[in-house]
């Protein structure tokens, strides 16, 4: 047990992105899952980046994977939130996918960056898309709890969370732009 944690502690990524590179080649997708859930826990840059093309996989359970993989790692760089947000607030994709990309958004450090994907997202429901109705409250309890802060789930919660974002979009930003500072200095 106690080898089993010092392993995972002193992991090597460069190794396992080695492994990685070899395996996502596999012609089934179920191997390519298996060697993105591998990367569970990514901290280096390069590391996240392999998960964010994968989640551009043919197979919808590859992306699944790559989306549940990222909301476990550490993306100090921010470089997996549009990716994520891009098939988050796009109606042609999988819902659980995109609902395992909201899981993966609010984990972000940077939430000015990731606000205007779910906004967008929640924004765009019509009310005869009955098909997105729970799916849009299951964002919506997403941001909240990201957010630390709910509107509730009305009709108007959208304009309710853009009269927010207008109030606290410039002091978000620049709380962003200083953890991508710390990160930086901390990366060096």
């Amino acid at each position: 047990m106690v080898l089993l944690l010092l392993t995972l502690l002193l992991r090597d990524e460069a190794a396992l992105r080695t492994t990685f590179e070899k395996e996502i080649k596999a012609k089934d997708a179920a191997k390519r899952v298996e060697a993105v859930k591998k990367l569970a826990g990514a901290k280096e840059e390069k590391t996240i980046e392999h998960l964010v093309k994968s989640l551009k996989d043919p197979a919808l359970e590859v992306r699944k994977a790559a989306a549940e993989t990222l909301e476990g790692s550490t993306d100090g760089a921010g470089k997996a939130i549009k990716p994520l947000g891009d098939i988050l607030v796009d109606k042609k994709e999988d819902l659980d996918l995109r609902l395992a990309c909201a899981k993966a958004l609010a984990k972000s450090r940077y939430k000015s960056e990731a606000f205007p994907f779910f906004h967008q997202t929640i924004s765009s429901i019509e009310n005869t898309e009955r098909q997105f109705h729970k799916f849009g409250a299951d964002v919506t309890g997403i941001l909240d709890g990201y957010m630390g802060k709910s509107f509730g789930m009305q009709k108007t919660t959208p304009e309710r969370w853009s009269e927010w974002w207008t109030d606290n979009q410039k002091t978000l930003k620049e709380e962003d732009e200083n953890k991508k500072k710390q990160w930086k200095e901390n990366k060096e």
